[in-house]
């Protein structure tokens, strides 16, 4: 008598995200590029200390703070924290633009234009955090279009507007600044 040998399907159950993933590497082996190692914890480990350790200018005098140069490794994190850790992502990529508008707030007492150039719309290789920024916050939906200024202001809008943000202590430590700002600028402080 014979027996049949059952061996056992593996069904593999991917999400979207997993195959576009899945593509963009074959993509990319087939086109001789080396892909991107997807390691969500290193590139959570590099995005955090980017962003922890981006200190802007806060003297007057000095220049009106920027936004810190991207190098290729952050841009490889973000694409990963995108969607492998989107709250952690969101997290890290406010940090850094509330940051940035205390320092602002701090040195000049007011918010300033965050592109490098501020051109006709926006530009992801030239401005790719504001780039982020922007998908995140949805202020812009047609980047292609003309938009005036992208403030540094806006930052503490949307930490204002999601409010979860103010769990994580380097985010509330400088919206306290900015409030303090704001309060001396409306007691006239600056100007006595």
């Amino acid at each position: 008598m014979k027996t049949r040998d059952h061996k056992p399907q593996l069904k593999i159950n991917h999400n979207e995200t997993e195959k576009k993933e899945v593509i963009e590497i074959i993509d990319l082996v087939k086109k001789g590029k080396q892909p991107i190692i997807v390691d969500s914890q290193k590139s959570l480990a590099d995005f955090q200390k980017f962003a922890l350790n981006y200190s802007p200018k806060r003297k007057p005098n000095l220049g009106v703070a920027m936004l810190p140069e991207t190098p290729d490794s952050i841009l490889n994190a973000i694409t990963i924290l995108k969607t492998s850790q989107p709250e952690e992502f969101e997290k890290y990529l406010i940090l850094i633009f509330v940051k940035l508008y205390s320092a602002h707030l701090e040195c000049c007492h007011q918010s300033y234009e965050m592109r490098r150039e501020s051109a006709y719309g926006l530009d992801r290789t030239k401005d790719p955090l504001i780039y982020e920024f922007n998908l995140l916050s949805k202020k812009y939906p047609n980047t292609d279009e003309w938009i005036e200024i992208f403030s540094s202001g806006d930052s503490h809008s949307y930490v204002m507007s999601n409010k979860h943000l103010l769990d994580f202590p380097p985010i509330k430590k400088h919206i306290k600044i900015i409030e303090k700002v704001f309060k001396n600028i409306d007691e006239g402080v600056y100007w006595k």
